[in-house]
Parts: C-alpha cells; sequence; structure tokens
C-alpha cells in the first residue's frame, strides 16, 4: 500500500451528536500590582486573576460516541471540529491536548448552545 494512502486511512474518527457547550470565553489571566498606604507604611500586593467567565473543560475519555461508546482516555494529535444546531456559535480555545480540549460558545448567546463534536486522531 501507498505510505501516504496508509497515513490517511489510519486515522481514527468519532462523532459525537449533541453536545453542550455552555462555557464562556475568558479575556485570559492577567497580573496586577495594588499599592496600600498606611500612615507611614506602604505595602505592595501582587496577584494575578482571570478576567471574564471561564471556559468548558472537556475530557476525551468523558465523552460518547454516537454509538455509545467512551472515547479513549488519550489521543495522538487529536483535532475537535464543532457544527453547531442553530445560529449561535461555539468553537474550539486553544489547541487540543492528548487528553483534552477547551470549548467555549459566544458570549451574546444567552443559553447552552448544542453542536455534534468530530474528533480526528491525526497520529504521530
Amino acid at each position: 500500500m501507498n505510505a501516504g494512502l496508509e497515513k490517511v486511512t489510519a486515522r481514527r474518527v468519532w462523532f459525537v451528536p449533541d453536545f453542550a457547550v455552555w462555557g464562556l470565553s475568558s479575556l485570559g489571566e492577567h497580573d496586577y500590582l495594588a499599592l496600600e498606604g498606611v500612615n507611614d507604611t506602604i505595602s505592595a500586593y501582587h496577584a494575578s486573576i482571570t478576567v471574564g467567565e471561564s471556559d468548558q473543560q472537556v475530557r476525551f475519555a468523558e465523552l460518547l460516541d454516537h454509538r455509545g461508546n467512551h472515547l479513549p482516555a488519550a489521543l495522538a494529535s487529536p483535532r475537535v471540529f464543532l457544527r453547531t444546531h442553530g445560529e449561535e456559535s461555539a468553537f474550539v480555545v486553544g489547541r487540543e491536548t492528548s487528553q483534552s480540549f477547551r470549548v467555549a460558545r459566544d458570549g451574546d448567546s444567552p443559553r447552552p448552545v448544542t453542536v455534534d463534536l468530530l474528533v480526528v486522531e491525526l497520529g504521530d
């Protein structure tokens, strides 16, 4: 068999219907510095906070495909594609890891967005 054709046909693919995306995209984590003066003493405080809502962390092992089978706990170079059921949008946040991915819905959507997921394992 042709080596290129073998690589294309060796990939695993899962279809996960009717997945609810409830997470909202955040503006990221930001560091801040606060100064406080009491009498002659000035104190400096440093901290980090996440601005906005939080996206939704999804583990592959928690998903069920269209046949009712659990996906593997770890995938080699996975990619996740979303197809929304309505007009509201949802998207993958950042890059997928071997065990999980993050999703979020559009902040203008008043409720969770239902999507179909296509999970593709690209391999090494």
